[in-house]
């Protein structure tokens, strides 16, 4: 009697939580990059609750893993997008450089 059935997002509080404490004993530069790659997993607490699986976990390092390679794919538009290695017109205290 009395058994309650935990929604998604709690489990994934529950999770996101558990793998906080892991964060806790990091160095402090690591904790940092550690804290925001947890933060990517809520980008899609949505996507997690809608497949209603007992593996949450693994939904919440996928999602890490899709934002990731969404970042990763990004850097790579902007490198093809570099004429012959050269960086097009970077600001560095207000002047204006072209490195070729």
């Amino acid at each position: 009697m009395g058994h309650t059935v935990w929604s998604q997002r709690m489990v994934v509080d529950a999770i996101l939580g558990e793998l906080g404490d892991y964060g806790k004993s990091l160095r402090q530069s690591e904790k940092e990059i550690y804290e925001e790659l947890l933060k990517k997993s809520l980008k899609h607490i949505g996507n997690i609750s809608f497949v209603s699986s007992i593996h949450v976990w693994a939904f919440v390092l996928l999602s890490i893993l899709l934002e990731q390679e969404k970042r990763l794919r990004k850097l790579e538009d902007l490198n093809e997008g570099l004429a012959d290695g050269c960086v097009q017109e970077q600001k560095q205290n207000n002047i204006v450089v072209e490195n070729c």
